[in-house]
């Protein structure tokens, strides 16, 4: 997986700090990026068989037609960015945008809002200062996300989990496979190894419609 060099270079990077406590993620330095883990064969946008509609209190928010995104934010962590779409790269994985200042969604997933599973990966820094996913470790569980639509219907998510998995350890399935239900995951490189210089993890958040 290909390293890019932080704003300040890797000599003054810090790592980034991996609390075992709600698996959050404290962005303290700048930081550098690489991609995220390969996707796996099977694609994310064919979503599951549905599950039976619930009735009554906590019925499940119902699915959005496709429509690719254009553009996300998180109001609390001061998220904003355009999202462009992307493939994958040579090494199969998730191919990054072209600046670092936008958000990539893979168009082998669904898209947000649409039954499915969407996949969103972005940079934290690049050399010229942070980038899109650089507050990203400062997303909590009941955060909301927003997703805005080409087709003018926003989709409206709420955290659900944030994990950071070794690069050696990534379900990539887990990560990457379809859903019966709408979710949204983001992806960015988390575990700053010094030594090394690159990254040992990566953080996936996943959120669901909120309402949910």
């Amino acid at each position: 997986m290909r390293t890019l060099r932080g704003r300040r270079g890797v000599r003054t990077a810090t790592a980034a700090v991996c609390a075992t406590a709600g698996l959050s993620l404290l962005a303290t330095a700048f930081l550098s990026h690489q991609p995220p883990p390969p996707a796996p064969p099977s694609s994310a946008r064919a979503p599951m068989q549905p599950p039976a509609a619930p009735e009554g209190p906590g019925r499940e928010t119902p699915a959005l037609p496709a429509s690719a995104p254009v553009r996300i934010t998180a109001r609390r962590i001061g998220l904003a960015a355009r999202v462009e779409a992307v493939g994958t790269a040579e090494d199969g994985s998730v191919a990054l945008p072209a600046g670092p200042d936008q958000v990539g969604w893979y168009t082998g997933s669904a898209t947000p809002g649409e039954r499915g599973n969407a996949i969103l990966a972005a940079h934290l820094d690049s050399t010229s200062g942070p980038a899109a996913f650089y507050s990203l470790g400062a997303l909590r569980k009941g955060d909301r996300i927003t997703v805005e639509r080409e087709d003018g219907h926003d989709a409206h998510f709420t955290v659900t989990a944030m994990r950071v998995y070794a690069k050696s350890a990534v379900p990539s399935q887990a990560v990457y496979g379809p859903t019966a239900h709408p979710q949204l995951t983001l992806i960015t490189c988390a575990d700053w190894d010094a030594r090394a210089k690159n990254y040992r993890a990566n953080l996936v958040i996943t959120a669901r419609p909120a309402g949910e």
